[in-house]
């Protein structure tokens, strides 16, 4: 694996190099920040290669890599196998485009959301769709995933966003991971990764969500580490990324928030006092940072307070002003102006 700091991730860009060059340039990142690979382009190009890698250490050996592309294919061969045999799982966030993963007998397709599983120790064939490609692919030594599951774990392709309970959580928490790395701690790095292994773990030994609903228990019988845990902390991670999403709707409640995750309201509430905190409480906290935000963006400097207030789904103004003072110490204006914080 590469070094490289967590606040310095180690990118290959091939604006940086001339078009004759760019995929050659691409391959020799892939290899050095994945393992030994082969991507080949698929046909004659119409157009120059371009692609933008990023690689990004994690705790304990892993890193995330994150790649947006042209069109092309990667395979890893029993040759490839043999000259960098560090044992690993892939675990894709596809985030753009279509991926078909061809192994062990087995294809599974990922398209844009979905999450996928696959080994670095039996040969494989990626497909990316045309006409561009985007993924954040962790690199999780075997170890790290295979230590969560007392039966270990096959050579083959799993969709593991199909489950029927874990997969939402499970997208959230890797788009969490993979658009906030380079402004978490390591500790909440640290905290996201090992909610992403533990989910996975469980999704892939309850594959049919026998477990129990999204506030239920561990799941599967067995499973090592604190699996209520990580799948509470997951829903709870997924509500307020929900609630990020739908903050300029003024109907946003805590009923329709429990039904569009299917809680009941003794049970979206309990997740929040968990935490020491409320719905309501919550709710006001992102509206008021959303606000906030916006009231200092030079893109917005534009837009009547009013208007950055209604988008940030307050109503009324004067009800946000009062808000607004309590929490910053000045007025909406004053912030914008400079004053507090």
């Amino acid at each position: 694996m590469v070094a490289g700091t967590a606040a310095e991730p180690k990118v290959w860009d091939t604006r940086e190099v001339c078009d004759a060059e760019a995929f050659a340039y691409y391959r020799d990142g892939i290899c050095e920040a994945f393992m030994t690979l082969v991507p080949e382009q698929d046909r004659p190009q119409d157009r120059p290669f371009r692609a933008r890698l990023e690689h990004r250490p994690l705790t304990g050996g892993a890193a995330l890599n994150r790649v947006r592309a042209s069109a092309h294919l990667v395979r890893r061969t029993r040759a490839e196998i043999a000259a960098a045999p560090d044992a690993c799982f892939y675990l894709n966030l596809e985030t753009l485009g279509e991926c078909r993963i061809a192994q062990a007998g087995e294809t599974v397709t990922l398209r844009a959301g979905d999450v996928g599983l696959f080994s670095s120790d039996a040969p494989f064939d990626l497909a990316h769709g045309r006409p561009e490609l985007g993924v954040a692919s962790f690199w999780v030594p075997r170890t790290a995933l295979e230590d969560r599951l007392p039966g270990g774990l096959d050579d083959r392709p799993h969709l593991v966003s199909a489950h029927p309970v874990l997969g939402p959580l499970l997208r959230e928490t890797a788009l969490t991971l993979a658009e906030g790395a380079a402004h978490l701690d390591e500790a909440g790095r640290d905290r996201l990764f090992a909610m992403l292994l533990d989910l996975t773990a469980m999704a892939l030994a309850d594959p049919a969500g026998a477990g129990g609903g999204a506030g239920a228990g561990a799941g599967a019988t067995g499973l090592r580490g604190d699996g209520r845990r990580a799948r509470r902390d997951a829903l709870h991670l997924a509500i307020c990324r929900h609630l990020d999403r739908h903050l300029a709707d003024p109907g946003l409640c805590l009923d329709r928030v429990a039904a569009a995750f299917a809680l009941s309201r003794r049970s979206l509430q309990a997740l929040f006092a968990e935490r020491g905190s409320s719905f309501s409480a919550e709710l006001q906290h992102r509206r008021l940072t959303a606000a906030a935000a916006a009231l200092r963006a030079p893109a917005s400097a534009h837009l009547p307070i009013a208007h950055i207030a209604l988008a940030a789904g307050f109503a009324d103004p004067a009800p946000f002003s009062r808000a607004f003072k309590a929490r910053y110490g000045t007025t909406p204006g004053g912030w914008r102006r400079g004053e507090g914080g």
